[in-house]
């Protein structure tokens, strides 16, 4: 009716409602077809007598202990006629489960045929108490599953040492849960990203059965079931504590590096309908509507964390609280910030010397020093040795200082200054080579765009920003326009002057023809455009530069992005786990540039989970190429020698590479 009616969008119904927007629209189609008895619910479940009678239930509780349920289906149909699926018969069987079972996940029937053909599992009935606040779900340890995906098996260690599994269960609940708890979620989510599937959506593309096995669900979430879950965690509003603690976890067990860190800002362009305040994209050289979050990594390039800014500011306003968030993550450590020229102001670079912090940054000016200025710099940067012309002295910025630069010269005689208040512990090399390392964090944005989706949007959900929240003043924005353009037509009108005095006068001359413009008057016109100018900068002096938003006359949206904080929060974990794994198969592989396209490829491996005597056994097909196969060898034998665990449960894992027909017949 509110549909009908006009009085809310459908956007905001669904919203109100707890539904899909499409449930709206639906609903209020069936009210202007058939009227107000189309909307309302029918009977629930069959409309016929239940299938599953007195004689049935007596039969499975006499006969169906120990059998698995396609054998029980099978039992049940003989003796009844009655047809169950096996999903249903598989919970008929479970002591204590013959009545109606509320808190079912949504995709209870599906694909269970899939899972009896592949082979029995250890699933466990529904564990007692699992309407309790705080339970998880247990493991589903599969028996035997062969199938894709078994490649991912490779990030059990990686997962367990990132800790994404035992972090998100401090802060998150997902009660009522009989499948996918929050263990299953973030695992799910996980192993997606590391397969590239970047949207929730794209679960409905996976083989659930052998997903499951991998995940241990037993089988895949269905997108809806993913979807609920993530709602009910973003309800909890935890994902910035949950950031903060895992990387709280990275930095204790060395994963991270926190001696020099580097912050710099990424926009995800946004093209729909909200109203977002505009950021500058660099690419396209134009301001654009977006969202805009600044990342902090280690000098690898490394993820730590990430703030999301609501309206965005530009990298000195967001410094402190970067700084803020870096400080909950490393306590009182002593670290060094890294970050490009949007951070440069020496209003920030006085704060962050009193706060005791070290900062590197580029100087925002061309400078040009005589050549024999510069000298020839070296420096042992990652086991390497590097060489720079450079030139050092001290500058003051905006009546602070003096900070101490260091010109970088290159071949072409470009000259590249860098500004830090580091005095005498660093050379001028290692500073040089420390900036320059920069480039990494530029290199993680465009691989995780192009192979995590870090620039995917998971909910278009949003609301009104506060009126209180300062702006842009509108009117005098609309000032510098105007003094702006009256600029340009002066300048142009001075030109036209000055080549009408210099030329020489002829027939039919550039001064023949400025003569005439002056006679016309652009003197003239040169002092009223002058004086137009002063009346402009008069008017806008008074101007605030930035007034309420309620003020400006305008509409700003802010999108709800607690389901994008918690999924690129799995995402960077994603990251930093193959930054795991290639520091242990470089050892093996001899191309550093293509190890990382090697490690991707063995995620994509097919191979048989297979659980005897207590023990996973993962056995992966092997790669056709010899060298692939070696560094797969060498990899394996490493990670069994860590003692990995299957996710959620005590048993070892041990890995093997299965061997190779042509192997065989040798």
């Amino acid at each position: 009716m509110l549909s009908r009616a006009d009085l809310a969008s459908d956007i905001d119904i669904a919203a109100a409602f707890g539904c899909h927007r499409n449930t709206v629209a639906r609903l209020a189609g069936r009210l202007a077809h058939d009227g107000l008895s189309a909307v309302v619910p029918a009977k629930r479940g069959p409309k016929g007598p239940h299938k599953v009678t007195p004689e049935v239930r007596r039969l499975i509780e006499r006969e169906g202990a120990g059998l698995g349920a396609t054998a029980l289906v099978r039992l049940v149909t003989d003796r009844t006629g009655v047809v169950l699926s096996t999903s249903h018969a598989r919970r008929l069987a479970v002591p204590g489960a013959m009545q109606p079972q509320l808190a079912i996940d949504a995709d209870e029937d599906e694909a269970s045929e899939e899972l009896e053909a592949i082979g029995p599992s250890t699933e466990p009935a529904p564990a007692p108490g699992c309407d309790e606040p705080g339970f998880d779900p247990p493991a589903i340890v599969p028996r035997r599953v062969r199938g894709q995906y078994m490649g991912l098996a490779l990030y059990y260690p990686a997962l367990a040492a990132l800790g994404l599994v035992d972090v998100s269960r401090q802060f998150f609940r997902l009660p009522h849960s009989e499948r996918f708890g929050v263990r299953a979620t973030f695992s799910t989510l996980f192993f997606m990203t590391l397969l590239a599937r970047t949207t929730v959506e794209s679960a409905k593309h996976l083989r659930r059965a052998e997903f499951g096995a991998l995940v241990g669900t037993g089988r895949a979430p269905a997108v809806k079931t993913l979807r609920r879950k993530l709602s009910e965690l973003v309800a909890q509003s935890k994902a910035s504590e949950l950031g903060t603690a895992l990387a709280r976890r990275w930095v204790d067990a060395g994963v991270i590096s926190g001696a020099y860190l580097y912050v710099d800002g990424h926009m995800k362009a946004y093209s729909g309908k909200r109203h977002l305040q505009e950021v500058w994209n660099s690419q396209r050289r134009m301001p654009l509507p977006a969202v805009h979050s600044y990342f902090v990594g280690d000098q690898q390039g490394r993820p730590l964390l990430f703030l999301t800014e609501e309206l965005s500011a530009n990298l000195a306003k967001a410094m402190p609280r970067v700084i803020e968030a870096i400080r909950e993550v490393l306590g009182d450590r002593r670290f060094c910030v890294i970050f490009d020229r949007g951070g440069y102001d020496g209003k920030l670079f006085t704060w962050l010397s009193e706060e005791k912090i070290d900062f590197i940054t580029f100087q925002r000016r061309d400078v040009s020093l005589s050549e024999d200025s510069f000298s020839r710099r070296e420096t042992r940067f990652e086991g390497r040795r590097v060489r720079f012309m450079a030139a050092e002295d001290e500058i003051h910025i905006g009546g602070s200082g003096p900070w101490r630069r260091i010109v970088v010269r290159t071949k072409d005689g470009h000259q590249t200054p860098i500004v830090t208040n580091i005095t005498s512990s660093l050379s001028p090399a290692r500073i040089c080579a420390l900036m320059f390392a920069r480039w990494r964090q530029e290199n993680f944005f465009k691989y995780m765009g192009e192979h995590h989706g870090l620039d995917t949007l998971v909910s278009y959900g949003a609301d009104e920003a506060d009126p209180a929240t300062l702006v842009p003043n509108p009117e005098r924005k609309r000032l510098d326009r105007q003094i702006a353009d009256l600029r340009r037509q002066a300048a142009k009108l001075k030109e036209e002057l000055g080549d009408a005095l210099l030329d020489e006068p002829r027939e039919r001359s550039r001064s023949a023809h400025g003569l005439k413009v002056s006679q016309g008057g652009a003197v003239s016109a040169l002092r009223a455009l002058e004086r137009q100018i002063a009346s402009a900068i008069e008017r806008r002096r008074p101007l605030p530069a930035k007034v309420a938003l309620a003020q400006s006359g305008k509409r700003r949206d802010v999108l709800r992005l607690e389901h994008k904080a918690i999924v690129d929060r799995v995402k960077i974990t994603a990251y930093n786990a193959e930054e795991w794994l290639l520091d242990r198969l470089v050892e093996h592989y001899p191309n550093p540039h293509d190890v990382r396209d090697l490690l991707r490829s063995f995620a994509q491996l097919s191979g048989e989970i297979a659980t005897a005597g207590g023990v996973v056994e993962v056995t992966l097909d092997p790669p056709d190429t010899p060298i692939h196969r070696r560094a797969l060898a060498g990899l394996v034998d490493d990670l069994n020698g860590l003692g990995a665990t299957f996710p959620g449960t005590d048993l070892p894992v041990r890995y093997r590479v299965a061997v190779h027909p042509p192997e065989v017949a040798a």
